[in-house]
């Protein structure tokens, strides 16, 4: 079935509410379950209010044109973004906030691009470098620097769900993958090269001869926890698939729709085992278990009720999402080499797939790791339980801006950095507070703290032991009964630790890891007790102050105020402001043999040191 519009028909509005409110109980127990009908009743009837919207669900709509606003304070506007950041602000009579300092942008930025401090020279030069566009230059620079695709592959890791590990939770069979590694030096290696977003999709699911371990997305799922049932795998990892390529590329959640027609995003259950008809020749489950044999009692694609295998129901042909498509799904199918294929073609036709629907994920992803929030604030969700876009028309313009760019996301960051908005100061007025205290509407820079990865290696990068090389195999993490200090042999950047699912590296582990097992969004990230605690107390805090303490007297000589301005610049990436000298000179002059020591070891457990400003 084709629906005549891109929302959707209203019979098919009309026949799942139907499905809901009248037989929903009926569809979704069985006697023994007749305890859920009250909750499913509920539900139902909230749909069925809610019914209505989902027709107008605003991911769904087409991209259009989008003309800049105008604003009384253009001379604030440094790119197209700021029209549209000022239009909001100045409907609320609020301002932005000035540009940040030099020294606060080269940190900001640099950890942005590159998840690692700035070097004092790099610092330096910046600084006084005097010439009209430096900050540009420097956006430039860092954007080629081999280091962006380890800092943003980090990110698009979270975003598939990547691991090397299957996954049980039984600690002795949570078995490593030996070369899961493949696919995420893969992903550095495309980003830092820019390959086109939609090219680099495609290669998610069709082999590419220099990208060929990009493929592996597919298989990188856990498999099925504590469960030896292969019929119970087949369907397990045939979810894993289907929900994850919902969620990482469309920001759409597919799962509940196994087991009944999704309740509040237009999708039925028979589209979801539609789009398990794509990957069902990807599964291969041995007919066996625990010595036993036990075949596979589902050999073709087939709805299965409740979303149980014990429960065949008719069989389905690979298909689409009919919300996002405007042609028939042979449309595809018939012009491509493989049913992944023709999956990757939907997933980037802007004319009459998805592609519009990508382009609007992964800009919106770009944003939330530049300021920490996303202009829809629910990366992983643009259905109707997501939040709505705080900006809809500047997403739908950056989207606009990346489908004409010809899918590459470097000219998207580069607008994004050199925009007013970002280089925004963080200082908070009164005033302002009272109208947009969640700084909803981007008055000012707010303070984001660093992901675990970036703190450890900031750490490893300021105490001068960072080791540079980049690819090749995982540095193990041990085993969750046998875990590994974090010493020397291990001190590479964090992407290059071994992502175990069941075992956690215990630094990372301190400040908010992803979840392994399914795909990520958005990290937690905050200020614990456990995190000032490390800061104190850890082994490899004291080992690298010390290790710092060696580093600041080679290069600053034995002269104290010298020694203390450079350990700023090291850590925190400016000068010692106010008081701050004077407090370091006389922490110094005490005298003790191991004054710098504890000195380093103060600066290292700074806020500033995993918060940027």
């Amino acid at each position: 079935m084709m629906t005549p519009s891109w929302h959707g028909s209203s019979l098919w509005m009309e026949g799942l509410k139907n499905k809901l409110v009248m037989d929903g109980a009926a569809r979704a127990c069985n006697i023994s379950d007749m305890w859920l009908l009250p909750f499913i009743l509920l539900f139902g009837l909230s749909f069925a209010a809610n019914a209505e919207g989902m027709s107008k669900l605003w991911s769904l709509e087409r991209l259009t044109s989008v003309a800049l606003p105008q604003q009384e304070a253009a001379a604030w506007v440094r790119t197209p973004i700021d029209t549209f950041i000022l239009a909001k602000l100045e409907a609320k009579r609020l301002k932005p906030q000035p540009e940040a300092d030099r020294y606060t942008l080269i940190r900001r930025v640099t950890f942005d691009l590159t998840g690692l401090p700035p070097t004092v020279q790099e610092i330096e030069q910046f600084i006084t470098d005097t010439q009209p566009r430096a900050y540009e230059r420097l956006i430039d620079r860092l954007l080629v620097s081999p280091r962006f695709g380890e800092r943003w592959g980090r990110h698009w890791l979270d975003v598939v769900r990547f691991g090397e590990s299957t996954g049980h939770l039984t600690v002795d069979n949570d078995k490593p993958r030996a070369n899961a590694w493949k696919f995420r030096d893969a992903v550095i290696r495309a980003l830092n090269e820019d390959v086109p977003f939609d090219a680099f999709v495609r290669m998610h699911f069709v082999a590419d001869a220099r990208y060929q371990e990009l493929v592996q997305f597919i298989q990188l799922g856990p498999r099925l926890q504590d469960n030896a049932n292969p019929n119970d795998k087949q369907f397990h990892r045939l979810d894993d698939m289907v929900a994850t390529t919902g969620k990482a590329f469309l920001g759409i959640s597919f799962g509940c729709a196994r087991c009944h027609d999704h309740p509040v995003d237009p999708m039925t259950t028979e589209e979801y085992y539609q789009l398990t008809a794509v990957f069902f020749d990807q599964v291969k489950e041995a007919p066996q278990a625990s010595k036993k044999r036990i075949p596979l009692q589902i050999t073709e694609p087939r709805v299965l009720g409740r979303g149980s295998w014990q429960s065949p129901g008719k069989r389905v042909e690979p298909g689409f999402i009919n919300v996002l498509k405007r042609k028939k799904d042979s449309h595809w199918r018939a012009n491509s080499k493989s049913e992944l294929a023709a999956l990757s073609d939907w997933l980037t036709d802007t004319e009459d797939g998805a592609g519009e629907l990508l382009a609007r994920v992964i800009v919106n992803r770009l944003w939330h790791y530049h300021f920490g929030q996303g202009l829809v604030k629910t990366p992983n969700d643009f259905g109707n339980l997501g939040a709505a876009p705080t900006h809809p028309k500047l997403l739908d313009y950056l989207a606009t801006q990346l489908i004409k760019a010809g899918w590459q996301l470097k000219p998207i960051h580069r607008l994004i950095l050199k925009s007013a908005v970002y280089r925004q100061a963080g200082t908070i007025d009164a005033a302002p507070m009272e109208v947009d205290a969640d700084n909803t509407l981007l008055w000012h820079w707010r303070p984001n703290r660093l992901e675990a990865e970036a703190i450890r290696d900031s750490l490893l990068a300021v105490a001068g032991v960072l080791k540079p090389h980049m690819y090749g195999p995982s540095i193990s993490i041990g085993h969750a009964r046998r875990g590994v200090k974090d010493e020397p042999d291990s001190w590479r950047r964090s992407i290059y630790l071994q992502a175990h699912r069941s075992a956690k590296h215990p630094t990372l582990s301190i400040f908010d890891p992803p979840d392994y097992t399914q795909s990520v969004g958005a990290r937690t990230t905050g200020a614990t007790t456990n995190g000032a605690l490390f800061a104190l107390n850890a082994p490899l805090v004291w080992d690298l102050a010390e290790h710092l303490a060696k580093r600041v007297r080679a290069e600053a000589g034995d002269e104290l105020s010298a020694q203390v301005k450079h350990l700023h610049l090291l850590c925190l990436s400016r000068p010692p402001r106010g008081e701050e000298l004077e407090i370091g000179l006389s922490l110094l002059k005490a005298g003790h043999n191991d004054a710098l020591w504890h000195y380093c070891h103060l600066m290292l457990g700074l806020n500033e040191m995993i918060y940027i400003n």
